[in-house]
């Protein structure tokens, strides 16, 4: 499967959740495909995809779904303990590279509980940029607002 296809799936199955979408490719990529109020998109976000839904899921009480690749969830490997304590749906693009730093070799096992694994081919390069940080984030920050406001009357 490509990476643009398992984004796609899995930004229509879970339409309505905060989706976090890790560095690199995988932000630009979802941005193109579908950009929404409540995608978080971690440009620059190196390994931290996890550890950002963990603290939505927590702060805000809602599902989240997490979208990292197989290098950026090394980077973050000590947040996949926190993993079992949120409704976090998490899926990993394991495509064997950490193809945003120049497709170094990631050759170990991702097998951990409540880790998705997806087996993806090597990207493409090109894909535009998602908005602006500053813009993300306040798309992002009014859609939580409004569902905590709604959820809590």
């Amino acid at each position: 499967m490509n990476r643009l296809d398992a984004l796609k799936l899995i930004i229509e199955k879970h339409h309505d959740d905060p989706i976090v979408f890790s560095n690199g490719l995988t932000s630009r990529e979802a941005a193109w495909l579908n950009d929404q109020e409540n995608h978080m998109y971690l440009v620059h976000g190196m390994g931290e995809a996890l550890s950002v839904g963990i603290g939505i899921a927590a702060a805000a009480d809602t599902p989240v779904v997490v979208v990292d690749g197989d290098g950026n969830c090394l980077m973050g490997y000590s947040a996949l303990n926190m993993l079992k304590n949120y409704n976090i749906t998490y899926y990993v693009l394991d495509n064997g590279c950490y193809e945003t730093t120049g497709g170094q070799d990631v050759s170990v096992c991702l097998d951990f509980p409540g880790l998705n694994r997806i087996k993806i081919e090597k990207g493409k390069k090109g894909t535009p940029n998602p908005p602006h940080p500053e813009i993300t984030k306040n798309k992002f920050s009014n859609w939580l607002s409004n569902k905590m406001n709604t959820e809590t009357i």
